[in-house]
């Protein structure tokens, strides 16, 4: 525990964590549904590792049991950078509603483990609004360490 309140605390002192816990970062985005286009890039990013390592095995296993080795040596690579494609056309699908989305949920989980962790000292007024995580503990058992 005194880890995690140490990475809290340093996380804390910075902008983005500062940020974070003073918007109220949530999961509002979250509440609307998304795009078909991001939605299909979601399904291309899922084949894609469906197809690479699994497919990269497949070709060894069949190289094996035809005994020819050429199965391997030129499947393989064909079959991973047929994913790798896929991949990289998903990332073009989701775009930047992907960055958006993981910089929602980010923030989100930042603000929840400063609050968690470290008594903030903006919560010692409010502390409903400034919960810890844990309905037996108070908001301000904690006082709020120094900037390292």
């Amino acid at each position: 525990m005194a880890i995690l309140r140490t990475i809290a605390t340093r996380l804390a002192h910075t902008k983005y964590g500062r940020e974070a816990v003073e918007s109220k970062a949530d999961l509002g985005l979250f509440g609307k549904p998304p795009s078909f286009q991001f939605v299909l890039g979601l399904i291309l990013l899922g084949l894609s590792y469906v197809i690479g390592w699994p497919g990269v095995v497949a070709t060894g296993i069949a190289a094996t049991y035809l005994k020819n080795p050429l199965i391997f040596v030129i499947g393989a690579p064909v079959i991973y950078g047929f994913s790798y494609l896929v991949w990289g056309v998903s990332m073009i699908l989701m775009g930047r509603d992907n960055i958006k989305y993981v910089r929602a949920l980010t923030r989100y989980g930042v603000r929840i483990f400063i609050e968690k962790f470290v008594s903030l000292p903006h919560c010692e007024n409010r502390p409903s609004s400034c919960s810890s995580g844990s309905p037996s503990r108070r908001s301000n058992d904690r006082e709020y360490p120094p900037s390292p």
